[in-house]
């Protein structure tokens, strides 16, 4: 009883599934038509005509000495970098992304958007290193942008880097601005007592130049005493003055000497040329579009469209959906 059971259930499994070929071979050259009209449209609407296609060109490189300034890594660093305004402003201004794309307002956002979506910045996960994926209308361009990337993210983070030592060099330059007023105030004051008081810095060559003047000197025959006299009351009233003056003048010559040496020292840095990124892959020129991809975006629809159409020429019959019905109700008081 149950195998025979069991056939009848088969027999009119097979009698329906005979049906739903008969139906869909009928409609074979509907089936066939929805299909190929499917594509074509799917074709005709990623062309050119409606949808740019974009290039692409990658570019592979790994950090160099670069130093996080939080708990992330180098290579994370690197990666927020790339994603910096600095950068998207270096991209869109020198491969002027207003102009190629038609953007004419001066929204940052839409330029910040367009960047992102042409610029894939990630990381591979076995190799540690930073991959970046270059999408433009132009393949040349494409090209250009991901050989040209590294030295621009190269030159963000050395400003990054110098830029503490350009605070430092514009305020030690202010520092040598104060001290070089004040040694121009300091000399007048020292010229002044040297023309008013005849006194001059304590040095071989001032002392021999005010014995000659008072005729003191060895081999001199005569001595001006109203001179000698003059010079002493000066030196009296004026010299402890004047010695101020002198040693302030020689702690300023030294301080500005100390503040010279550090800014040699930090302008060495800044002129020094340095190198954070090392390219392990370079880019190369393609040609072939990656988007769209047509081929499986036609393939897709029209897999699709194919089933659809099944589907709806299937349900379409009545008489099919009347006996698909009957075979239910058939099992069901069977069982």
């Amino acid at each position: 009883m149950e195998n025979n059971f069991s056939k009848k259930d088969k027999d009119i499994y097979m009698i329906d599934l005979h049906k739903w070929f008969l139906i869909l071979w009928k409609r074979k050259f509907w089936i066939l038509g929805i299909v190929t009209l499917s594509v074509l449209l799917v074709v005709f609407f990623m062309s050119p005509l409606f949808i740019t296609p974009k290039y692409k060109s990658s570019i592979s490189f790994y950090p160099n000495n670069v130093q996080p300034k939080s708990d992330e890594t180098s290579t994370r660093q690197v990666m927020l970098w790339c994603q910096s305004n600095n950068m998207v402003d270096s991209i869109t201004k020198k491969y002027e992304y207003k102009k190629r794309y038609n953007i004419k307002s001066d929204n940052n956002i839409k330029l910040n958007e367009l960047y992102k979506s042409n610029i894939n910045v990630r990381l591979d996960k076995f190799y540690g290193n930073i991959i970046v994926d270059v999408y433009d209308i132009d393949p040349e361009i494409a090209y250009t942008i991901a050989k040209d990337f590294p030295v621009l993210l190269n030159n963000i983070i050395i400003n990054e880097f110098k830029r503490p030592y350009t605070l430092s060099l514009d305020a030690v330059t202010k520092a040598l601005a104060i001290k070089d007023r004040a040694l121009d105030s300091i000399m007048k004051v020292l010229v002044a007592y040297g023309a008013d008081y005849e006194l001059i810095l304590q040095t071989m060559q001032g002392a021999e130049v005010t014995k000659g003047y008072l005729g003191t000197s060895e081999g001199s025959r005569t001595v001006d005493k109203e001179a000698l006299k003059k010079l002493k009351a000066n030196i009296e009233q004026k010299g402890p003055m004047a010695y101020e003056v002198q040693q302030l003048f020689f702690s300023l010559v030294s301080q500005r000497n100390d503040l010279q040496a550090r800014y040699d020292a930090i302008f060495v840095k800044l002129i020094e040329e340095m190198n954070f990124i090392t390219v392990v892959i370079e880019p190369f020129y393609n040609p072939t579009k990656v988007y769209p991809r047509i081929l499986r975006t036609a393939f897709v629809f029209g897999f699709l469209s194919f089933f659809a159409a099944i589907i709806f020429f299937l349900f379409t019959e009545l008489n099919f959906v009347r006996h698909f019905l009957d075979d239910i109700r058939r099992i069901k008081r069977k069982k």
